[in-house]
């Protein structure tokens, strides 16, 4: 596993190929669509929704999780 730690407030770790999670919880889901295009499905902890925010970008979803922590 891999942990991404200088670009963020959250503690990320690679779980597996498509899946990140931080160290609260919220996890970062790599989707590749029909037509070639990746996306990240970003799912806040504690959330009933499937997903809360996509992203085009594993740096642009980490950045929303920032984002939300510097709101609440």
């Amino acid at each position: 596993m891999t942990t991404i730690k200088d670009r963020s407030v959250h503690h990320w770790q690679h779980v597996h190929a498509d899946w990140w999670q931080d160290d609260q919880g919220n996890d970062i889901h790599r989707i590749e669509t029909d037509d070639g295009a990746v996306l990240y499905h970003c799912h806040i902890v504690g959330s009933s929704l499937p997903w809360n925010a996509i992203a085009t970008s594993l740096d642009e979803a980490i950045a929303i999780f920032d984002e939300a922590e510097s709101i609440s």
